[in-house]
């Protein structure tokens, strides 16, 4: 029986998708297998992903998400830790650091949701990347994809690929926009035959890789921050849960790669569950 922690909601502010397995549709059921329970804040709602499925149906409510927040703290609610994702608003990034502040939100994981292949998203603001330093000021881990840790550290990116003596000078950049205590972890390293993740630890620079495999992937970077956060709270150590979230990401790439199915409907999990389920979680139960 999976335990659960306590009846402190972990809150996870990202997107919803009706169709595409990706942020929130990828979070709430990562978070449940590990007993973490949830306060689910949609940034906003889509109809569909954002991706490859023409123009989706939006609606954000900037009214609404404030007076969620508003509610949440009139009945004292204590937020036990918090996941940042696509956020989209410069506003609600605003109030999202905030809440962080007011609520001194430990264990806070952020994952900068705001470009890839060397470029900002569309449509975001030019002082989305600054607002982003402002939050990430205060987390406890970061996992930025290598395009958005390049525009965080306002790096440019080059074409080349990285050394580990470029990728050691890019983290050195990113600790001066981070907080004291921020941990960083860079995911989709470009290298010749593999994908590597990179974190730093008492030993310096340390890399993880896995197997390149071909397209494109919806949603693979919110299933690695989603579990890397929800290890994080069943305090797993810091290296540990790195490796939980690369392999459990890698579990999900290969059941969706294999099934043939359109990627442009997101992730493929039900592998990825049962693994946690079967290994993971009573190994974590067995050790407390």
């Amino acid at each position: 029986m999976v335990k659960t922690l306590h009846n402190q909601p972990f809150l996870v502010a990202e997107d919803l998708s009706a169709i595409g397995t990706m942020s929130l549709g990828v979070a709430v059921p990562i978070l449940a297998v590990f007993g973490v329970p949830a306060a689910i804040l949609p940034t906003q709602v889509l109809s569909t992903q954002t991706e490859g499925f023409g123009t989706p149906a939006k609606q954000f409510s900037a009214k609404w998400l404030s007076q969620t927040i508003d509610h949440w703290q009139n009945e004292d609610i204590q937020l036990s830790g918090g996941l940042i994702g696509y956020v989209g608003q410069v506003g609600l990034l605003n109030r999202l650091i905030q809440l962080a502040t007011s609520q001194q939100l430990h264990p806070l994981i952020v994952d900068p949701v705001m470009g890839d292949d060397g470029a900002l998203y569309p449509g975001l603001p030019a002082d989305y990347v600054s607002t982003m330093r402002e939050l990430i000021a205060d987390a406890d881990v970061i996992t930025p994809n290598w395009t958005e840790a390049h525009l965080l550290a306002d790096v440019p990116l080059s074409d080349q690929q990285p050394s580990e003596a470029t990728v050691t000078a890019l983290f050195a950049k990113l600790s001066s926009v981070c907080g004291k205590r921020t941990r960083v972890v860079v995911t989709g390293i470009p290298s010749d035959d593999a994908v590597l993740t990179a974190y730093q630890d008492n030993r310096g620079l340390q890399m993880v890789s896995t197997k390149l495999r071909d397209g494109h992937f919806y949603g693979s970077g919110d299933v690695f921050s989603a579990l890397l956060g929800a290890a994080l709270m069943r305090d797993v150590n810091f290296e540990t849960a790195v490796k939980i979230a690369v392999k459990g990401d890698a579990i999900c790439l290969d059941q969706t790669s294999e099934a043939g199915y359109q990627r442009r409907f997101g992730m493929q999990m039900s592998e990825l569950l049962k693994w946690l389920t079967q290994e993971v979680i009573p190994s974590l139960d067995s050790s407390r």
